[in-house]
C-alpha cells in the first residue's frame, strides 16, 4: 500500500489525499482563518479548518490514490518510530 498524505474529516473519517488534482474544491486555503488556514469542506456537509499538524501520512489503496480520497476502514495511519 502507498503512503500518502491526508486530512481526515471529523464527522464521516473520510480522508482527503492532498495530491490529488480532484480535491483542490474540498481543501482550500483561507489565509484569514488563523492559525488553521485551510478549509475542509467534505462530501458529508460537514466543513473544518485545520493546520498543517492535522495533514498525516496514510497508508491508502491504488483504488484510493486514483479516487482521491478513501472511507473509513480503507486507509490506516503511518505510526512514527520513537526513538530511544
Amino acid at each position: 500500500m502507498p503512503v500518502r498524505v491526508g486530512i481526515m474529516c471529523e464527522k464521516c473519517e473520510r480522508i482527503y489525499l492532498l495530491v490529488h488534482p480532484d480535491n483542490a474544491k474540498r481543501i482550500q486555503f483561507d489565509p484569514s482563518a488563523d492559525p488553521h488556514p485551510y478549509r475542509l469542506k467534505c462530501i458529508c456537509r460537514a466543513e473544518s479548518h485545520f493546520g498543517k499538524a492535522q495533514v498525516l501520512p496514510y497508508f491508502v489503496s491504488e483504488t484510493a490514490c486514483d479516487n482521491g480520497y478513501a472511507d473509513r476502514d480503507e486507509y490506516y495511519t503511518v505510526q512514527a518510530k520513537r526513538s530511544k
